[in-house]
């Protein structure tokens, strides 16, 4: 996206340029990071503390689009199940996810390293996942349409659709497509879980089950959320992560390290309690 920019020279060759930018959107906070170019150059631009305001013209450095690792909670969900809304209806999560849950979650699959089956896989697999299901979701699409225009065809014509010759098959076809969607959703869910080392919190060995069937679109979102910063990043509908190019996920050894460092604290502190 192509923001108005104001080329300012820095005064030391050791510090980033400096830029004039207008902020593309409304209420974005301080250290919030965005894409945007001057001429042919496309850079990162921060928002300085306090936020801005939509059409607020600010001072920024030009970061260079290098990639960019944003860590991911451990040990529990970033956030509740039922805040689909939290970060606002018109979010890109929530509308991909309302209207189309398979891209969403082929999003999801494709920055947390799984396959079109939900199952760890290496970068070259897992980055066709979003793809993949791009795919799927046309050819669910592709397939109703079709039947849509034989009933036409048929009706026009003044014949009578049987219910075992018409209607059986395309409602069969419809619910074998959204019980792999089901299935895909549950599996993600799991994988994540354990990858993430996030315990089941209400019905031990049903959760994925029951969230990925009763509750798919808020799964989907917490899933996307959880493996995101908005806070920090923007969403995007058009790239095959949901984040934007140069963003990517931290490995798990990246920071586990961390978290192991702080329970040894902790474990340390209470043998001195004792």
């Amino acid at each position: 996206e192509q923001q108005d920019v104001t080329f300012v020279p820095s005064k030391h060759l050791d510090e980033l340029p400096v830029c004039d930018v207008v902020a593309p959107s409304d209420l974005l906070g301080g250290g919030y990071m965005f894409e945007a170019q001057l001429g042919s150059k496309k850079f990162l631009a921060t928002v300085p503390p306090g936020g801005v305001t939509k059409g607020q013209r600010f001072s920024s450095t030009m970061r260079e689009l290098e990639t960019i690792e944003i860590p991911v909670p451990l040990g529990a969900w970033r956030d509740s199940g039922t805040d689909c809304c939290s970060d606002g209806v018109f979010h890109p999560l929530f509308l991909n996810t309302c209207f189309f849950p398979c891209i969403s979650l082929g999003q999801i699959m494709t920055r947390t390293g799984l396959d079109w089956q939900g199952e760890p896989a290496n970068k070259l697999v897992s980055g066709l996942s979003c793809a993949n299901m791009t795919v799927f979701l046309m050819f669910w699409l592709a397939m109703n349409a079709s039947a849509g225009f034989m009933l036409r065809v048929a009706w026009e014509r003044g014949r009578i659709m049987g219910w075992g010759e018409y209607y059986l098959p395309i409602i069969l076809f419809n619910v074998i497509m959204w019980l792999y969607m089901i299935n895909l959703t549950r599996k993600v869910r799991e994988s994540l879980r354990n990858k993430y080392q996030i315990p089941e919190e209400n019905v031990e060995g049903l959760e994925d089950c029951l969230c990925a069937a009763f509750c798919t679109a808020c799964a989907i979102c917490q899933m996307g959320r959880h493996t995101a910063d908005f806070d920090t990043y923007r969403a995007t509908c058009c790239t095959k992560t949901g984040l934007p190019r140069q963003v990517e996920l931290a490995p798990v050894n990246f920071y586990e390290d961390q978290y192991q460092n702080m329970n040894d604290d902790a474990e340390a502190q209470q043998g001195h309690a004792v």
